[in-house]
């Protein structure tokens, strides 16, 4: 997928189809960023304009395409174009060379700032594009377009529907020249970028001019792509993977397995090829079916299947019969399964799920073209007691090091009660120290949420979440729920437990319901709730002095200088707030 800056449409009017339009661009390959309402303020002559850019694409072997959106009808009479309603609109292909040439004045002032030279604008191709999202490219089929404008840089509602990508790789391929006045001859410009013109183009002018408008999100939107962007590590994972059918990986939380699981679907996707997403966690299942909505990619939980399949959510026995029959009939209809957080199927009463691993390896085995991934965390049993005699079992056993999720404070934190010999989680180079998480020893746990909800808002955060390190029903917020929602000035935020949030992720975490038993050896909901804080983390808890004293203790270090809150503040790489 595209880094896509920021990560989610914003403002934006319906009827607009900018959102579309957004999510039609981020199907892109991985190797282009595309920058959404791109603005740029330049002051001339005391007057401060400001200009606005619907999409700007950047590929460093391509180079920068600008595009113009323009939804609904139009039409164009005497060389003027009117929207469906009769108003004029100022031609598209005009505002769009003109996004392009205000670009390319900013990469050559930049560039020559620099390296006392104009060679990069010979050296990057900066082209620009209209999309008119609700009409079709034939439409314009003997339309006379004004000089601007051609049919070669129009994209269409084909383009929604599927994927721009061809279109704006023809788009790219378009030939045009600048005049070297010099040398008195025109020079065709072709993308050729050096180190430095990369530097120039992306660090000091795409994202430079976009941090420097006042919106609280930049910040953290170029945050999250930093750390969402898979790494090499994970790249080669995903290339050792098309020639193994079958595999478990193994990754602590953070390490991008899911990430992983759903690039290895996407791909298949795209090759039209259908994918069994299997997890255990509904709300990890609803949110993966809500914002990985791909062709060809089925999410169920275990239990969805089971009622897929037999009807009944608990008929285990039956689902098994049916897979089977099916492995008979060599008519599944699958050619991928993916199961995400599969040491969640590793409980007791869960022995018919060894069943159904089997015949998913059955079914694996039958076809050469079919393959069988597991992901799992060895750390992570708050659903399960072991890890599934499948996963013990496999031949093919890879392990994912590097955290790519979290900064690396909130790593840290994260990896503390787990006693391992090295407390201090792999990073990736480019990872985010980012700010540390802080504790709170409190008896009015509601003051102090308020207080983090403030102060992540203030920050421009807007996806929060608070987790109870108890079971349903056990938290000292019980009695403020309202539909596992807590009221904070008339805006809902969302609570859960640590058990049902495994294998989703928030900015900002507020993570509560912390005694002196969520760091025994056998209780983990600490570590898997401070992990799925990519940004900021807030610790509230009400332990008194003997209870930390316990818990301090139980991690296997000392009370220092008499203050027990401050050495488990300390032990866990967090800032004791009073």
């Amino acid at each position: 997928m595209a880094i896509m800056i920021p990560t989610k449409p914003y403002d934006f009017d319906e009827k607009s189809m900018e959102d579309q339009m957004f999510y039609s661009l981020a199907k892109l390959p991985d190797d282009y960023y595309v920058f959404y309402s791109y603005k740029t303020i330049t002051i001339r002559d005391g007057v401060q304009k400001e200009k606005e850019t619907d999409f700007v694409i950047y590929n460093k072997n391509k180079g920068i395409l600008v595009i113009e959106a323009k939804a609904g009808k139009v039409k164009m009479i005497d060389g003027k174009w009117y929207y469906q309603s009769g108003d004029i609109m100022r031609d598209p292909f005009e505002q769009a060379e003109s996004g392009k040439w205000n670009i390319l004045k900013q990469i050559i002032n930049m560039y020559k700032q620099k390296y006392f030279n104009d060679d990069i604008k010979y050296n990057c191709k900066i082209m620009s594009a209209v999309w008119f999202s609700s009409v079709y490219r034939r439409q314009f089929n003997g339309v006379i377009l004004p000089s601007a404008g051609n049919v070669e840089r129009i994209l269409d509602r084909n383009d929604l529907d599927t994927s721009p990508e061809e279109t704006i790789n023809s788009i790219f391929e378009i030939k045009y020249t600048l005049r070297n006045k010099a040398l008195d001859k025109d020079i065709e410009v072709v993308t050729n970028l050096s180190e430095s013109m990369e530097k120039v183009i992306f660090n000091e002018v795409l994202c430079p001019t976009f941090h420097i408008l006042p919106s609280k999100t930049i910040d953290i939107d170029y945050k999250k792509e930093a750390m969402h962007s898979l790494i090499k590590e994970q790249y080669g994972l995903l290339n050792y993977l098309d020639e193994q059918r079958i595999a478990v990986i193994n990754g602590a939380a953070g390490t991008g397995k899911t990430m992983i699981a759903l690039e290895k679907a996407r791909r298949h996707s795209v090759n039209g090829e259908k994918v069994l997403f299997l997890c255990y966690n509904k709300k990890l299942q609803e949110h993966l079916t809500k914002n990985y909505s791909y062709d060809y990619v089925d999410y169920f939980t275990i239990n969805g299947l089971a009622k897929h399949y037999t009807g009944k959510m608990d008929d285990f026995d039956g689902l098994e019969d049916r897979l089977l029959d099916l492995y008979s009939t060599q008519s599944f209809p699958y050619q991928h399964i993916i199961i995400d957080e599969a040491q969640d199927f590793g409980q007791e009463s869960m022995n018919y799920c060894e069943k159904i691993f089997e015949a998913f390896e059955l079914i694996t085995v039958e076809s050469e073209d079919r393959t069988m991934y597991v992901f799992y965390d060895k750390y992570q049993h708050v659903q399960g007691d072991v890890i599934p005699k499948f996963i013990d079992d496999a031949d093919c056993k890879l392990t994912l090091y590097k955290n790519c999720r979290n900064t690396r404070n909130i790593a840290e934190t994260s990896f503390k009660p787990l006693k391992l010999k090295n407390s201090k989680p792999k990073m990736f180079s480019a990872a985010i120290n980012g700010k540390r998480a802080s504790i709170t020893f409190t008896n009015d746990v509601n003051s102090k949420i308020n207080e983090a909800i403030k102060s992540a808002k203030s920050k421009g955060y807007e996806s929060i979440q608070i987790l109870s390190c108890k079971n349903d029903g056990y938290s000292i917020l019980q009695d403020d729920l309202n539909n596992e929602y807590i009221k904070y000035k008339g805006n809902e935020i969302p609570f859960t437990t640590c058990r049902k949030f495994k294998g989703l992720e928030a900015d900002v975490i507020i993570l509560v319901d912390i005694d002196a038993k969520s760091f025994d050896d056998n209780d983990e909901f600490f570590y898997v709730g401070s992990s799925r804080a990519r940004l900021e983390l807030y610790i509230i808890t009400t332990m008194n002095d003997s209870e930390c004293r316990t818990a301090v203790q139980s991690l296997g270090t000392i009370v220092k200088k008499n203050d027990p809150f401050q050495s488990l503040a300390t032990f866990l790489n967090a800032d004791l707030i009073k």
